[in-house]
């Protein structure tokens, strides 16, 4: 995996999890580009559809599932109603234990990385659902080949080439394809650009960060400190760069389109 913190997305599904019961750690899909109002209530809306839209992709006759980058188990839950039979895995021992929470017994969450995972099973394919960017291109591209009979689903965000020379940690869309033409083993059955439909869920965070939650922790830390000045200065001493970033604006809501482009992708192995 890529070293890239997953803290925020943690605490996304967290709130994901508490706020709304479903615990969906990827952005929201807005039909026509546009968020209804600002509000988490239309986020949770829209992460519904992401994974409807999601579910929809996935190939006729398509039994068994590696979920590759799973976060809470939410995407897996839904699918196991749906008649599939999943497996999970990621390296966050915190989102898996709340997947294991919620998944019917006997549902295997392995706690490793793609790159780590070397046991000799296969499924009918592999998803990733926004967690490809996570994983080196090669590596997870060699690793599908290995453990995936039919294809694999992606849906995931590439980097722009305007801005891949700034950012290498990111491939292009045409890399992708380039890879994957390369390695032989797969052919792109569909390939939808989706990016409009994805770029609102940032506009609603940023509002909810800026209107919402930068004036509460501003009061918060305000009356600790008059009341509780003792534990205000351990909060500031331990957490407060981190909720200094929580309220500050996000620059995200109009870089995202600008830098990104984000895929539904269905790939099936050559005859």
């Amino acid at each position: 995996m890529k070293k890239q913190s997953t803290l925020d997305l943690e605490f996304m599904a967290l709130l994901s999890e508490v706020m709304f019961g479903h615990g969906f750690a990827h952005y929201g899909y807005f039909e026509g580009g546009k968020a209804p109002d600002l509000t988490g209530q239309s986020l949770s809306n829209a992460q519904q559809a992401y994974f409807d839209k999601l579910a929809g992709a996935i190939p006729d006759g398509v039994k068994t599932i590696f979920e590759i980058g799973s976060g809470t188990g939410a995407n897996a839950l839904a699918l196991i109603d749906r008649g599939y039979d999943m497996t999970l895995l990621s390296p966050s021992v915190q989102m898996n234990q709340m997947a294991r929470e919620k998944l019917p017994a006997g549902t295997e969450v392995i706690d490793a990385t793609l790159e780590e995972f070397e046991r000799d099973v296969t499924f009918d394919i592999c998803l990733y659902a926004e967690s490809f960017h996570y994983i080196d291109m090669t590596s997870a591209l060699a690793k599908t080949e290995r453990h995936a009979r039919e294809g694999f689903v992606l849906f995931d965000y590439f980097r722009r080439d305007a801005h891949r020379e700034t950012d290498r940690t990111h491939s292009t869309h045409a890399e992708f394809l380039a890879a994957l033409e390369a390695q032989g083993a797969f052919e792109v059955v569909s390939d939808e650009d989706v990016t409009a439909e994805i770029a609102p869920t940032f506009e609603i965070m940023n509002y909810v960060q800026t209107e919402k939650l930068a004036p509460f922790l501003e009061r918060f830390r305000g009356e600790l400190a008059r009341e509780k000045p003792w534990r205000a200065w351990v909060l500031e001493k331990f957490a407060g760069k981190k909720l200094n970033r929580l309220a500050t604006p996000s620059k995200r809501p109009g870089f995202f389109e600008e830098q990104n482009e984000y895929h539904l992708m269905v790939m099936k192995r050559r005859n």
